[in-house]
């Protein structure tokens, strides 16, 4: 099932639930896991397993959280969140952006610095098209697949004109 990016790259639950659904088979077999336990730890059936492995539906949000961070060590999880499972799925389920969310590692792995203004850093995941910005105590102040509107955060975040943003 091919992800759909019509939000100009901004991560929504849809787009989370397609990415760990399109991996859910690689995740699966990744943890040496029959269909039927797999079915049974992530709490659906044996048949929507199947078909979300097929490509026929997709997990749903919540599912597809719960995969992700019970499987976040794995490297289907790890290719596509790094070390910061958690903190995207609470980012997709709340839509914060402007406060300062979780302490990370600084991400000497994952992540590559794109730029550096005042205590903010702009970092890009080595294999995916994610970007975040961490302070320099690194903790994480942003997270989205625009490059863009990261740099858009960044000047807001320097400049301390933070716009709320409107619920969605």
């Amino acid at each position: 099932m091919p992800v759909k990016r019509e939000d100009a790259g901004v991560l929504t639950q849809e787009t989370f639930d397609q990415l760990v659904s399109a991996k859910l088979r690689l995740i699966r077999t990744d943890a040496d896991l029959t269909q039927d336990k797999m079915a049974e730890i992530i709490g659906i059936s044996k048949k929507t397993l199947v078909d979300v492995e097929k490509g026929r539906k997709t997990l749903g949000f919540t599912a597809a959280s719960l995969t992700a961070i019970l499987f976040r060590r794995g490297e289907p999880v790890q290719s596509l969140f790094g070390d910061m499972t958690i903190d995207v799925v609470e980012f997709v389920s709340t839509r914060a952006k402007s406060r300062a969310w979780y302490k990370t590692l600084g991400g000497p792995v994952w992540w590559t610095e794109e730029s550096r203004q005042g205590p903010f850093i702009v970092q890009k995941h080595r294999f995916t098209p994610y970007y975040r910005i961490i302070d320099s105590d690194h903790y994480l102040h942003y997270y989205s697949l625009n490059r863009e509107e990261t740099f858009q955060r960044l000047a807001e975040l320097t400049t301390g004109t933070i716009a709320e943003e409107p619920n969605r």
